[in-house]
């Protein structure tokens, strides 16, 4: 079960995975959480630094898609102020919603990053699919469950993750 819980790639912040890194991963699709990757859970709508990074993922062959838990209209507005693919209440980590997130990418589950801010729901849904899971450190953080999650209930794999990662370089 740890190698479930454990993300591939472990990055502070969104914008830091570059379209170079995933096509050297041979990545063509992203399924990318909302609340707590893109931006705070507060927040309605992107901004232009967001935009531009979906951009270049877009300029490089790399079509993205939000892939949330939340409700249907909360992804919806957030998705049209961006324009991004969404899917809304995907219920991850169970697979339902990661597999209609790959069949409206129409790429093969070897062929997608999964992006999100979340152990138990983003890296294990996207680890148990066989796709590529990229644990991004939550920008909710200082919020009292959430820095309480990521303090002692997460952070054994993100350390386990980062150790591995340097080790490849």
């Amino acid at each position: 079960m740890k190698h479930l819980l454990t993300p591939r790639y472990v990055f502070d912040t969104v914008t830091d995975i570059t379209p170079d890194f995933l096509k050297k991963h041979g990545i063509r699709g992203c399924l990318i959480d909302l609340d707590g990757t893109l931006v705070s859970r507060h927040q309605p709508t992107g901004n232009d630094r967001l935009i531009a990074w979906l951009d270049s993922l877009r300029d490089a062959g790399i079509r993205p898609m939000l892939l949330s838990n939340n409700n249907g209209n909360r992804v919806r507005i957030f998705a049209e102020s961006i324009g991004i693919e969404w899917q809304g209440r995907a219920l991850k980590p169970l697979s339902r919603g990661f597999r209609m997130g790959a069949e409206r990418l129409s790429l093969p589950f070897s062929q997608i990053a999964v992006i999100g801010d979340q152990i138990y729901t983003d890296t294990l849904g996207g680890n148990h699919v066989g796709a590529l899971t990229c644990y991004i450190e939550t920008i909710d953080r200082n919020e009292l469950w959430i820095g309480a999650r990521y303090r002692f209930l997460e952070s054994p794999f993100i350390r386990r993750a980062r150790r591995r990662n340097r080790n490849e370089y």
